[in-house]
């Protein structure tokens, strides 16, 4: 009896422990879109940039995340991220640079491109409602509403 009272015991604790990990887990598993504009000041006047982003949370800590321009010049970038009291940090493992066949990138389409131009790092979390979110790094701010999957 008491046998199988220790095994009931270690399984009830190992099952309970478990359901706790993954309720209390800082991670998260959604998905999110931006479709949003950039002001780039020129010479003379101003361009409006359309810029599409997708970013996509998983529940083992992991993310896939991409930027596009209208264009479909950006970059893909993927790794781990975590919460904490400052907000969401990205740290990349991994980083590709889009850029169609044959386009000539002006200058603000080689920037946004290039690896390391984007602030992953502390970025601060902003909810508006059940359904949006902004992201907001030193550089720049975005829109993110919540994706299906």
């Amino acid at each position: 009896m008491s046998k199988t009272m220790a095994i009931t015991s270690v399984i009830a604790g190992l099952a309970i422990g478990g359901m706790a990990a993954y309720v209390n887990s800082p991670t998260m598993h959604q998905n999110f879109e931006s479709h949003t504009k950039i002001v780039v000041p020129k010479i003379e006047g101003s361009e409006l940039v359309n810029m599409r982003a997708s970013m996509n949370l998983k529940r083992s800590g992991q993310y896939e995340l991409y930027f596009l321009t209208g264009n479909l010049v950006g970059f893909n970038t993927a790794g781990n991220y975590h919460f904490d009291s400052y907000g969401l940090s990205l740290m990349p493992t991994s980083a590709e640079q889009v850029v169609p066949d044959g386009k000539k990138l002006n200058l603000m389409e080689t920037m946004f491109s290039q690896r390391g131009m984007h602030s992953m790092e502390d970025l601060k979390v902003i909810r508006i409602g059940k359904a949006q979110t902004i992201l907001v790094a030193p550089r720049y701010s975005y829109l993110f509403i919540f994706a299906e999957p």
